[in-house]
C-alpha cells in the first residue's frame, strides 16, 4: 500500500482539533475537499473548515475497514464515531462512509461518501421525529 495512503488512515483514526496541523503531511496546498454538506478548495480553507467543524466535537475516530489503491487514488471505507453536545443527547453517533482520494507527492483531491441523515438530520430533534415517520411510510 502507498506510504501516502497509510499517512492519511493513520491521520484519522484520532481526529480533533490538535491533530489539524498534520493535515501539512497529506495534503496538496490547492487540494479540493467535498462531502455532502460542501466543497472547499485549497489546504488553508480545508484547515479552516475542520477547525471549525471540530470545535464543539467531544470526539471524532475512523475505524478503517477497507482500502482499494492504485497509481494515483485510493477509495476508503471507514466507520467514524463522534459524539457532539448537540446531536444524539451527547451520545456517539456512527457514520459509515467512503473516502476517494486522488493523489501524487500529495492529496490533491478528497471526495466523501455518507449518509447525513445518519449523521446530522436523524439526530436533530426537531427533524427525528419527521424522519423516523418518513422513513416509515416509505417502506410500506
Amino acid at each position: 500500500m502507498n506510504t501516502l495512503v497509510e499517512k492519511f488512515c493513520n491521520y484519522y483514526k484520532e481526529f480533533s482539533q490538535e491533530s489539524i496541523p498534520g493535515l501539512d503531511e497529506i495534503y496538496h496546498q490547492s487540494v479540493i475537499l467535498q462531502d455532502p454538506f460542501s466543497q472547499i478548495e485549497g489546504l488553508y480553507n480545508v484547515k479552516a473548515h475542520f477547525s471549525n467543524m471540530m470545535e464543539n466535537v467531544s470526539y471524532c475516530s475512523f475505524d478503517i475497514i477497507d482500502i482499494v489503491s492504485n497509481d494515483g487514488q485510493a477509495l476508503i471505507t471507514w466507520t467514524m464515531r463522534f459524539a457532539h453536545p448537540k446531536l444524539n443527547n451527547h451520545k456517539e453517533i456512527v457514520v459509515d462512509g467512503v473516502s476517494d482520494i486522488k493523489f501524487n507527492e500529495r492529496i490533491t483531491h478528497h471526495r466523501d461518501y455518507f449518509d447525513v441523515g445518519s449523521m446530522f438530520y436523524e439526530h436533530v430533534p426537531v427533524l427525528k421525529s419527521v424522519i423516523k415517520m418518513l422513513k416509515k411510510r416509505l417502506s410500506v
